[in-house]
């Protein structure tokens, strides 16, 4: 338990490094690691207070238009991906004005980069580097009929084997998934760059508010995309203030406890994935 004079600056360094995502999200965290009677009040407090959220809510975010989500089937991790483009935003400092998002339709994971061009080379390159290099190759990869995933990201498709299914012009919420993360970046880097001095450097502020989207629990999984692929929960600042008050030497190596603790996380991670299933599934069918 904080110290209570410690415990609303936990709350606005909580808030931050989750990328400024809400009075939901902030106090899943809060909860998740402290206890105090009131955390909910403080909570609220803290996000009603900060300047950057309430800025962007008379302001508004940079403008994405709602549009209806459409279930897809869920089937393994990095089996489908959908992928998008953001832009043309207001062009940056470093002379960007797209961003690249691809999603992983089970986990929820994210990648997203900050790019000056969007065409069909570019994506390509996304696909490769942040998608496939990383968490292996796609079965499926969903996007709409731009330009920008024709040419030279049709030809990696083929190389890699993967079937591009592109969504029919009439059907464009099949693609909901990324559209609504892209609404969810653009607000996010909204709030982070409110402050004039960052305003033409949004692209600065990206990786943050990825990180937020990753820690948060998505409402179809009931989990988050981090825990969803590492079986933990991610270490904040909070945490090791947390540790601090409660280690009294460094931690020591221990081969079998390691050992042990590798075993149990094996288990969590395989009933996290039975219960995603589930879960998905569930909301599916409302």
């Amino acid at each position: 338990m904080p110290r209570p004079a410690d415990r609303m600056g936990l709350v606005v360094q909580m808030h931050k490094d989750l990328g400024h995502f809400g009075e939901e999200r902030t106090l899943t965290e809060v909860c998740r690691r402290y206890f105090w009677h009131n955390r909910t009040k403080d909570v609220k407090a803290v996000v009603k207070v900060c300047q950057q959220c309430q800025m962007v809510k008379r302001m508004g975010s940079i403008h994405s238009e709602d549009e209806e989500l459409k279930s897809v089937p869920v089937c393994d991790l990095f089996y489908r991906v959908a992928m998008d483009t953001a832009g043309p935003l207001p062009e940056t400092k470093s002379g960007n004005r797209y961003i690249l998002v691809a999603i992983d339709h089970y986990s929820k994971w994210c990648e997203a980069k900050v790019v000056a061009d969007h065409g069909a080379k570019t994506t390509a390159r996304f696909l490769e580097d942040d998608v496939i290099y990383r968490y292996g190759v796609p079965k499926f990869v969903l996007t709409d009929n731009g330009g920008e995933w024709a040419a030279e990201f049709d030809a990696m498709c083929e190389d890699y084997g993967i079937h591009h299914q592109h969504i029919a012009p009439q059907w464009p919420q099949c693609n909901g998934m990324a559209e609504r993360l892209i609404k969810t970046i653009k607000h996010g880097i909204t709030v982070l760059s409110a402050v004039c001095d960052n305003a033409n450097c949004w692209d600065e502020q990206l990786a943050k508010v990825m990180f937020g989207y990753r820690c948060g629990i998505q409402s179809n999984t009931k989990f988050s995309p981090f825990m969803i692929l590492t079986g933990h929960t991610p270490r904040l600042r909070a945490d090791n203030y947390l540790h601090s008050l409660t280690a009294k030497v460094d931690d020591v190596a221990n081969v079998e406890a390691i050992a042990e603790q590798f075993m149990q996380k094996v288990k969590l991670i395989a009933n996290i994935h039975e219960n995603v299933v589930l879960n998905v599934g569930h909301a599916q069918q409302k």
